[in-house]
């Protein structure tokens, strides 16, 4: 993980927007991604979210990617609450599941419900909450 931002959505209060950047080399100082998938397959990307100030995740959201042979992945993403929340946790509640991981220069966005997600292969994932 390289960088995780956080903030309210613009002209909406009550929701918000988690960005996390990873970097997709197995070395940092690599000019180039040693890596042919910008995620890696299998892993577990959390965040975890304290909303009452007691030190203790109380939402969560986790992301997994699958790969589809060609280079191009997909991403399943679950919520977790409450006691969930503070656990490393597969079994949250799917939100998305098999959204598609742009490799290209233009986001593809998967928007289920109130929820928008973008997966970008210079590794960077981006949803509101």
């Amino acid at each position: 993980m390289t960088d995780l931002y956080a903030f309210i959505k613009p002209g909406d209060p009550d929701k918000s927007i988690l960005i996390l950047n990873v970097h997709p080399s197995f070395r940092l100082d690599s000019p180039e991604p040693t890596t042919s998938e910008p995620f890696k397959t299998g892993a577990l990307y959390e965040i975890k979210i304290d909303t009452n100030g007691d030190a203790v995740a109380d939402l969560g959201c986790s992301v997994q990617f699958a790969s589809l042979g060609d280079g191009t992945q997909t991403a399943t993403v679950r919520r977790l609450q409450c006691m969930r929340a503070g656990s490393v946790d597969e079994q949250g509640e799917v939100i998305v599941q098999q959204a598609p991981v742009s490799v290209g220069k233009e986001a593809l966005v998967t928007q289920v419900g109130d929820f928008r997600f973008f997966f970008v292969g210079a590794a960077i994932l981006s949803f509101s909450m």
